[in-house]
């Protein structure tokens, strides 16, 4: 199945779960919850009572606006809050890593997007965007580790996911699979103040004093509703990651002429990246980085590493083969098995592959 086709099928899934998930919360805090208490006192008072529950607390047309709007709230917020993390530096844009990616948007016929070097040594780079513009953040660890051409290979596969144009909806699928697990993660706070009390925040300890009997109906009434949620928004952003990172693997291995740059870029990130957490909540924003690690936020840096002068073609095989055959640090299981990614040793095989296809055109 094509890429589009995927992204088209992810983004009907996630449109359709957006309203589900509104309407099961105006359904749940609008219809069950009043009927089930107001039912239980009016059986209590008169032996008999009749409950209507299929129906919404709205009209269709306010609940279309409200599916409307939360859409639109994401499509903005979900942009905004990755980069309120990081802040620019007072600078101009002319270092390396800007200049490379001017000419690659170029390139592709693509907006130029921001750039953000941040200082900090964990290697990792992401991009983030909605439907206006985009940011690529990048880090001064992983400009360290990388040689130049790496550098433009991983930064070539950035601007092939604008140019695939996946951005918007990946950052705004993490953000609904973040929501969605927030809500039922609070839904089920009578569970937790049971089995796991002292683990309560100070605001569940306030819901608890102060609305325990909503605690209490909200865990045996809302959380079984909107249980799946959380579960079809992780599936969503697992599959349009995995799906999309094969895309700007191959999109930067031709754009660049460099696959093996990348394949080594691949090579030396999942080595020194740390296991990234594997809590959902924490999961949901490492889908938007080349390998699965911690999204890094800060400052911008006015200062960049020296960047390495590139390998030969011949060093880059060399290292690619002893690394898959296990000669060099092995690579990381742990990595190779986050499910928000393709494993890493399949991504550098299939960019061997295009190596030895564009070799054989020329």
């Amino acid at each position: 199945m094509s890429l589009r086709l995927r992204i088209c099928g992810v983004l009907a899934v996630f449109v359709g779960m957006n309203a589900l998930f509104v309407l099961a919360l105006l359904w749940a805090y609008g219809v069950l919850l009043p009927s089930v208490v107001g039912g239980a006192i009016v059986l209590l008072q008169h032996g008999t009572v009749s409950v209507d529950l299929v129906r919404l607390p709205v009209s269709w047309s306010t609940s279309l606006v409200l599916v409307a709007g939360f859409l639109a709230a994401q499509a903005y917020y979900g942009y905004r809050r990755v980069l309120s993390g990081t802040s620019g530096a007072d600078g101009d844009e002319s270092h390396a890593v800007a200049r490379t990616v001017r000419r690659l948007a170029m390139t592709v016929d693509v907006p130029e997007p921001a750039v953000r070097v941040v200082d900090d040594e964990v290697a990792s780079c992401y991009t983030i965007g909605r439907l206006t513009d985009a940011t690529i953040v990048v880090t001064t660890g992983l400009i360290d580790r990388l040689d130049a051409d790496e550098l433009e290979a991983v930064l070539a596969h950035e601007i092939a996911h604008i140019a695939n144009r996946d951005v918007t909806l990946m950052t705004i699928t993490t953000l609904f699979l973040e929501i969605a697990d927030r809500t039922y993660h609070a839904a089920r706070l009578a569970r937790r103040a049971v089995y796991d009390r002292r683990a309560l925040s100070g605001q569940g300890r306030v819901a608890l004093q102060w609305f325990l009997p909503l605690v209490v109906l909200t865990y045996v009434l809302v959380a079984p509703v909107i249980w799946l949620f959380p579960i079809v928004a992780d599936w969503a952003t697992r599959t349009l990651s995995q799906t999309r990172e094969f895309a700007a693997d191959d999109a930067a291995a031709r754009i660049t002429g460099a696959p093996l740059a990348l394949a080594t870029a691949l090579v030396t990130l999942a080595e020194t990246t740390e296991t990234p957490a594997t809590d959902l909540r924490r999961a949901r924003t490492r889908a938007l980085c080349i390998i699965p690690s911690e999204l890094v936020t800060g400052r911008d840096t006015a200062s960049l590493p020296t960047i390495r002068r590139p390998a030969t073609s011949e060093q880059r095989r060399e290292r690619i083969t002893g690394w898959l055959e296990g000669r060099t640090p092995a690579f990381r299981e742990s990595i190779d098995s986050a499910d928000t990614h393709p494993p890493v040793a399949e991504r550098v095989r299939r960019l061997s592959a295009v190596a030895t296809e564009l070799e054989d055109v020329s």
